[in-house]
């Protein structure tokens, strides 16, 4: 496993992913690599950056390799999220917008899971 990230899941919204933008602005198998970003997003050290341990980005073919999808499959998902403002790219990485809304409960969790750390020593 990647970095130090202790993320076990990522949160989809059912409504959101049944009924919202990404089903009718992504091809199914745009939304299939769209969910693979989201969980790939969740293994690095830095939440919601697809990025290696160094903060610099993959290349897409490294990416579309571990997707086990093509590269035009990719860069064609990458565009159309770039595009609605689901993510940014740069020279650190693909970056999800919004990416506390696919951790909240991880996230309000978070301090609980610290206390009771505390409370064991």
């Amino acid at each position: 496993m990647r970095g130090n990230s202790k993320r076990a899941w990522v949160k989809l919204h059912i409504n959101g992913m049944l009924n919202g933008s990404v089903r009718y602005q992504l091809e199914p198998e745009e939304r299939a690599t769209w969910i693979d970003l989201l969980c790939f997003a969740g293994l690095g050290t830095e939440p919601g950056v697809i990025s290696d341990n160094d903060l610099r980005a993959y290349p897409h073919s490294f990416l579309a390799n571990r997707f086990n999808i093509p590269v035009e499959l990719l860069e064609s998902t990458l565009k159309k999220c770039i595009k609605e403002g689901r993510i940014k790219e740069d020279s650190t990485g693909i970056h999800i917008s919004n990416w506390s809304d696919y951790q909240s409960e991880y996230l309000r969790q978070k301090k609980y899971r610290q206390k009771d750390k505390e409370i064991s020593k």
